[in-house]
């Protein structure tokens, strides 16, 4: 059962990351460029895969139910899971070298944002795959950079070296 303490930090945390993607991105009917994702990959260096799938997905679902943006997909909640899961696992408890955030970095945006959300959005909108893929190639230009350079601050950060040692 998880402490009182770890249930506010991570309600925190998803509602920074209902915030920063539902509200301070740029969303389009094929993109979304934002840092909504540094929220999760706070919670999974902090408590791990599991714990930040869960918050990621949540996370998802509020924003869904305050700031709907067409009908709900249950596939992007899975992938924003999926988002999670891969922080944790090449985030929690790792060494600080460059290496783990840089794999969570490409990891996340060319699978999941990338090539799994292209294949929601092209299902539900019935778009050819091989078109969205074109059309969100800037998302992953522009995002890859952005999130391997704030998963390496994030992991690597003194000041976020001493929340995890307050969090635990």
């Amino acid at each position: 059962m998880p402490d009182t303490k770890k249930l506010i930090v991570s309600a925190e945390l998803l509602a920074l990351d209902v915030v920063l993607t539902r509200l301070l991105a740029v969303n389009t009917p094929v993109m979304k460029i934002g840092l909504g994702f540094a929220a999760v990959a706070l919670c999974a260096v902090l408590y791990g895969p599991w714990w930040a799938a869960l918050v990621a997905a949540l996370g998802d679902l509020v924003g869904a139910l305050l700031f709907p943006t067409g009908a709900f997909f249950p596939g992007f909640t899975l992938t924003a899971a999926c988002t999670g899961l891969i922080f944790g696992l090449c985030l929690y408890r790792r060494d600080r070298s460059l290496l783990w955030p840089i794999l969570a970095a490409v990891l996340n945006v060319v699978l999941v944002s990338y090539l799994a959300n292209t294949a929601m959005i092209s299902y539900i909108s019935g778009t050819p795959y091989t078109t969205l893929l074109k059309a969100r190639a800037v998302q992953l230009a522009v995002m890859l950079p952005v999130q391997g350079a704030v998963l390496s601050f994030l992991h690597r950060s003194r000041a976020i070296k001493r929340l995890l040692e307050r969090a635990e």
